[in-house]
């Protein structure tokens, strides 16, 4: 049986904090990558910075890495299909 180093791609849960999102003038000044441990933490630093950051917003996103995560902030919340998933799949389901 021949054997593949190919990674299945895997999705995770960011969340973003982001000033002028879907616009041209869009900044992303914070990302955090969250899983079933750490949502919370995450969630609260994210507040932190908005609350420091005049305008800004907090967003969740949907993204296979950092890089592709600050992109898609900068367009503000992903799309409830993707970001259902994580809350309504057992913990022992999602990627660690």
């Amino acid at each position: 049986m021949p054997v593949s180093l190919d990674k299945t791609p895997q999705l995770h849960l960011f969340v973003a904090v982001v000033t002028d999102a879907d616009t041209d003038r869009a900044t992303v000044h914070h990302v955090g990558i969250t899983d079933a441990f750490y949502y919370d933490d995450q969630v609260n630093r994210a507040w932190e910075v908005k609350w420091a950051t005049p305008g800004s917003a907090v967003y969740l996103v949907v993204a296979g890495d950092r890089s592709a995560a600050y992109r898609e902030a900068r367009k503000g919340d992903s799309p409830d299909e993707l970001i259902n998933p994580f809350f309504t799949t057992p913990t022992t389901a999602l990627p660690a």
